[in-house]
Parts: structure tokens; sequence; C-alpha cells
């Protein structure tokens, strides 16, 4: 095993997986909070705080950040989820000192000036109206609104404009409140020793205090449809039904029905859709998870006039789906997804992703042997199932395009339920 684990006096923990035969090294902050943890009126803000958590701090302006970095060769980055914000570095191994003490400035003592906040705010305006245009998003999205309707879960990471407009830096100093210790886990992974690691993040963030648990909703799932009509030369449609949480007993059950019904070129969608009546360029299933619930979403794109034939044929092969699964198809399904855990982990970016995560949403850090053991204990009988579980619950479907010959949503739910 190569990953050690302490938690300092305050909760804040300290990950490190050593890989002594590599030159480079990730290292950050991973944060328990993100999008989901926002109310409506600031929805957005966990966004725009990754946007300006470069932009300067009481020792550094964001012209020094950069330089600090790239004049080591090295890459600074982050990503701002529902459930999830992080901050890292990439760089050589011997340059691991200044990646950790940069990160710890940048989470603890940035200062969001005021003319920074100002021009961020228009880069992140431009960013929602990039993703206004492509179509895929915008469906993406829309069907989050229906399926998790109301809740926070339905929102845009990125946030409405209006919204954006009126962000300032208080609105920035409230939100990284919620940065509690308990929260929050500082990942090395690469040629590192795990005793100085150590060292090194109790000095920087030993001296965090715990705060007020930030807002949060229990998962529901809605069903219901949004349809968006645009004149586009494509049709893409979505559809998502309640799904389980990361620790719930069928969560691996679920990730094997969406594997082998949409999850690469043998998926029966793929097969019936694409290579049977060449009505797609694209078809798949993915699984959204959180501790506490997710979803099974769906997505096709297809012609304005295919999408009369495309529809009932994918409700068919849903339907099928509760008849259950061959062996065959479970055992591809499990070569695959340990080939995905395996591939995963000959980076290191994404092994202290997964790492980061795991922790920070079961509190435990997981071998992949342990996952392996997850992959392989699914049974037919478990994905028959999952597929009546989830198959069974609201359904959430989102189009946009040309949809004179898209079926209706009532027209939808029966070829679900039909015999």
């Amino acid at each position: 095993m190569t990953i050690q684990l302490t938690t300092l006096a305050n909760g804040f923990r300290v990950l490190t997986d050593h890989l002594p035969h590599l030159g480079t090294v990730t290292s950050g902050v991973w944060v328990g909070v993100g999008a989901r943890n926002e109310r409506p009126a600031v929805n957005g803000i966990a966004h725009f705080l990754e946007h300006m958590i470069f932009k300067g701090t009481e020792s550094r302006d964001a012209l020094g950040i950069a330089l600090e970095i790239e004049n080591r060769g090295g890459e600074f980055n982050a990503y701002t989820d529902y459930d999830v914000t992080a901050y890292y570095t990439q760089m050589a191994a011997k340059h691991v000192d200044v990646s950790c003490e940069i990160i710890g400035d940048i989470v603890l003592n940035s200062v969001f000036p005021e003319e920074e906040v100002e021009k961020e705010r228009g880069v992140v305006i431009q960013e929602i109206g990039r993703y206004a245009d492509e179509p895929e998003d915008v469906v993406y999205e829309a069907l989050r609104r229906t399926a998790f309707d109301g809740q926070a879960l339905g929102r845009p990471i990125l946030g409405p404009k209006e919204n954006v407009a009126g962000f300032g830096r208080e609105h920035l100093f409230d939100y990284v409140s919620h940065y509690d210790p308990r929260r929050m886990v500082y990942v090395v992974s690469g040629n590192v020793d795990h005793g100085t690691v150590v060292r090194r993040a109790e000095a920087l963030f030993g001296h965090l205090t715990a705060k007020d648990d930030p807002f949060q909703e229990t998962v529901v799932n809605k069903g219901g449809a949004a349809l968006l009509k645009r004149d586009a030369e494509q049709v893409h449609f979505m559809a998502a039904f309640p799904g389980v949480g990361t620790e719930d007993s069928a969560s691996y059950a679920l990730r094997h029905l969406a594997n082998i019904l949409g999850g690469g070129m043998t998926s029966r969608l793929f097969q019936e859709i694409r290579e049977k009546r060449g009505l797609v360029y694209s078809v798949y299933a993915a699984p959204i998870q959180y501790v506490d619930g997710g979803a099974l979403s769906f997505y096709a794109g297809t012609g304005p006039e295919e999408v009369a034939e495309l529809v009932p044929v994918f409700f068919e092969e849903l339907r099928k789906a509760r008849d259950g699964v061959t062996a065959v198809e479970l055992e591809r399904s499990k070569e695959q997804m340990r080939f995905s855990v395996g591939k995963s982990l000959e980076s290191t970016m994404r092994r202290a992703d997964r790492f980061a995560r795991t922790l920070l949403r079961t509190g435990e850090v997981r071998t992949i042997e342990q996952i392996f053991e997850r992959i392989d204990a699914v049974t037919p009988e478990d994905v028959a199932a999952a597929a009546n579980r989830v198959f069974a619950g609201p359904m959430a479907v989102s189009a946009v395009g040309k949809l004179d010959h898209l079926p209706s949503y009532e027209d939808m739910q029966g070829m679900l339920k039909a015999a």
C-alpha cells in the first residue's frame, strides 16, 4: 500500500501516495464543499471562488503566483463540483516544498482584490455564455434542473449571469468560511516523504478551527420534462432515473447497469441504436452519484425526424434490462471497470483525486483490491434488481432541438411501462 494518512488535532487530514519511481508530484487541497452547498441567491459562488483564489494573497499577486509555479515548469489548476472543490499543482518532485507553501497561501490567505473581482466577473459571464451555446451542455443542465427540481443539485455550477454580476468580495469571504479543517484533505501523490508533508501541513493548516456545517439538502429525485426548441441539425435527448448513493449496497450494481446499457461499443444501446439502426453518432449512460443519492442518466443525439424511432427503441432497451443481464455481459463490464480503475491509477492527478474524494465522502481510503472486490461481488441478479429499482422511480427527460417528432412525455412513460 502506497498510502499513508495522518489526521491533525483539528481534523485536517494529510494523505500521501508514495510513488518513488516518479519524478513528478500532484499536490493539492480538496475541500468537501461545492455547488450543492449554495443557496439560490449565491448559486455560482463556489465556482467564482475557484477563479478568484488565484488572484492574489497577502504576500503574492496573481502574476507572482503564476511565476512561482511556471518558472519551475509546473502547472496550477482547480475545479468545482457539486460536492467538492479542488486546488492543485503538478510539478517536479524536487519542488514539492514550493507547491505545498503556495497551495496553503492561496487557500488560507487570498485577499480577492476588488479590481480582480470586476475583471473575473466578466470572464465567468463569458464562460456561462459559451456553455449556453453548446446544446449538449444545455440539455444536461435542463435534465439536472428537472431531475433535482428546486434543489442545489439542479442548479448549474457556474450559476446564472445575474448572480455572478452581483458577486462581491463579501460573498467570497463568506463562502470560504465553509472551509472547515474537518472537511479538508491535503494530498500529495508522487515521490514524497509522508512525515515531511505532515510537518508542512501542520505548520500551514494546523491552526484552523471548526466551522458551522454548510447548507446542504437531501437528494430528492423528481420527474418531468424540459423540452427546449431550437433550430438545430440534431435533437439532443436525455433521460434520468433515481440512482443510489456511493455507499448504497446497490452502488456497483448500478454502475454495471450503466456500463452494460451504455458504457461502450458493445453496450446494448450502442449496438441497437447505432450499429443496427444507424440512428445516432453518440449514445451513452452515466451514473450521477453522491453519498446520499443521485441519478442514472442517458444521452442520445439524433436527427429531428429520427427521434421518433429512437425514443421507443431506447425505452425498449431499458425495459429489457429489468428482465436481467447475462453472465457474459456482466463479466465484460467487470473487466472494463477494473481496467478503468487501473488506468486511472497511472496518473498522479487521478490518483490524488480518487483518494481525496473517497476520503471526503466516506472517511476512509480504499485500496485497489477493495475496489475490485466491490466490482466483482455484483451478480446478474443484483443488476436486474438495480434496474427494477431505478426504472420504477420518477423519470426526468430533457431535449434540445427541433422537437416536432419527439414523443410526448406521457407517451415516453407508457413506453417504459409497456409489457
